[in-house]
């Protein structure tokens, strides 16, 4: 029996329960630790590649407030997080890996900076005897375990419901993302999927808007003069940015994808946009997810390589009940438990969908 089911085995009378997540910041290579590791229970290790936007604050935050929790209740001994800093560095990932696999946590979670570069040092924690999980990324590690979220999933979700909130027809203005990265290259084909289903949209124009919401509203700014009238623009979320643009140059805002911040909740709801539009992304709770699918290996149990997990996706009617737990800075992030997990671990070993985790009491 490997050292980290024999560990596990000691602690399973632990209560297991989880935090409500809140409010607090994570800065650029910072390290966050909790617990000493004298106990049986096991010690959970994060490197994460990249700490310069919100909605990666918001993962790394979301890891520490459950796995501060998990060792409250007796779960896990203790945790250690690390931001590489700099630009997503894998040269600096790969030296703080080391350093974390010099410690022998039982198990570490790895937010990648490259699916290829980290290969050889995922492979030598392996050889450490330490369970790993990357997540947010693919990655050709046979022994780790991944977990993330699908980019042609996330172009459907960015797509299908702008399309059905118009009936199925009229123009549209594509709004693509970060132009030439595999994620979008994944995520620009699962849309023309999807445009080939509906003879009646047009797509009119497209965008590069780097999935950013400044850089969106700069460039539909430069076309809105002579466009027709547009119904919808789907794409990677930049709701905000496509709102403004179509409200300065004095026309009826389409629908649109917002992201998932508390700050552009806030706008959709100061503004009265009530047309069908929505707000849909990648779920900041994967690092959570993440962390229970290793107790779920360190417990001994069958986990499938791969997991895929559904987007965040909040219509209208869920927006204020999520709106009332975030702060701007603040992503929308699935609240998963131990319980959520082994929901969507049968349902990939039983072939069937499981269900998206509950929005937030309102």
């Amino acid at each position: 029996v490997k050292k980290n089911v024999k560990r596990r085995l000691l602690a399973a009378t632990a209560v297991v329960s989880m935090a409500a997540l809140s409010a607090c910041s994570s800065a650029e290579g910072e390290t966050a630790t909790g617990g000493s590791g004298e106990s049986d229970a096991p010690f959970i290790a994060l490197s994460n590649g990249f700490i310069g936007n919100s909605w990666r604050q918001t993962l790394v935050r979301s890891f520490e407030e459950t796995a501060e929790q998990l060792k409250t209740d007796g779960v896990i001994s203790g945790y250690q997080a690390v931001n590489a800093p700099g630009d997503n560095d894998a040269t600096e990932q790969i030296s703080q890996i080391r350093s974390l696999i010099l410690q022998d946590p039982d198990a570490l979670l790895i937010v990648p900076a490259s699916p290829t570069a980290l290969v050889p040092v995922i492979e030598e924690a392996c050889a450490a005897d330490i369970t790993v999980v990357v997540l947010d990324s693919e990655i050709d590690a046979p022994c780790a375990h991944v977990v993330r979220n699908s980019y042609d999933d996330w172009g459907r979700e960015s797509t299908v419901h702008a399309l059905e909130a118009i009936g199925g027809k009229g123009n549209i203005i594509n709004n693509r993302g970060v132009v030439g990265s595999q994620p979008e290259q994944l995520f620009y084909a699962t849309q023309q999927e999807i445009f080939a289903e509906y003879p009646d949209v047009k797509v009119v124009s497209e965008v590069n808007g780097f999935c950013d919401s400044g850089t969106t509203q700069q460039e539909l700014v430069g076309i809105l003069a002579s466009m027709p009238e547009i119904a919808a623009v789907p794409g990677c979320a930049s709701g905000m940015g496509v709102a403004q643009a179509f409200q300065s140059a004095g026309r009826e805002v389409p629908v649109v994808v917002f992201d998932t911040s508390g700050a552009n909740l806030q706008y959709w709801k100061d503004s009265g946009i009530d047309n069908g539009s929505y707000a849909t992304i990648t779920d900041p709770g994967q690092s959570v997810a993440a962390l229970y699918v290793a107790l779920e290996l360190l417990d001994g149990k069958e986990v499938p390589e791969e997991l895929i997990l559904p987007l965040v996706y909040i219509p209208m009617e869920d927006r204020d009940a999520w709106l009332a737990t975030l702060g701007p800075d603040d992503y929308a992030a699935y609240p998963w438990t131990s319980e959520l997990i082994q929901e969507q671990i049968e349902a990939v070993q039983n072939g069937t969908e499981a269900p998206r985790p509950p929005t937030p009491a309102a």
